[in-house]
């Protein structure tokens, strides 16, 4: 990434949401505040490349309608990045195996590492037949002002 990667990270997403929906069958929204999305290079491509995997695994294994790609500033000042979807849930021996154990991928796996590298987490709530949030959360440390 050049140039302002606030702008540039924001802009890769909103296409990257774009893409998914152009493929079809799934809906999807964004709603990402552009403040929410300023990162530097390293942290920015880490959640480019995690938010991709998290729609990856939307399309399929949710058997969902619908995803939300959206941001919140945290209170202790951390940004967290949500992909929430409406399908199946995602059952708790899937959120964090280790790779090529019996859940059979290493999706969630490498995505927590990398986030987990950073200082950075992710947080999984699913229930059966509710749907499944995954929400990337961002320290402080790592937003640029």
């Amino acid at each position: 990434m050049t140039g302002d990667s606030r702008t540039e990270l924001h802009a890769r997403l909103l296409a990257l949401c774009e893409v998914f929906r152009a493929a079809g069958h799934i809906a999807c929204e964004v709603s990402l505040d552009a403040s929410h999305t300023s990162f530097g290079e390293e942290v920015g491509e880490v959640v480019y490349r995690t938010v991709r995997e998290l729609l990856v695994n939307v399309r399929q294994h949710s058997q969902a309608t619908r995803v939300e790609v959206s941001s919140v500033r945290r209170r202790d000042g951390s940004i967290g990045i949500i992909v929430a979807d409406n399908g199946i849930g995602l059952p708790p021996h899937r959120r964090r195996g280790r790779p090529f154990d019996e859940t059979g991928g290493i999706g969630l796996w490498s995505i927590d590492r990398r986030l987990r590298d950073l200082g950075a987490m992710l947080d999984i709530e699913a229930a059966a037949g509710q749907g499944t949030r995954a929400m990337v959360i961002l320290p402080a440390q790592l937003v640029c002002d």
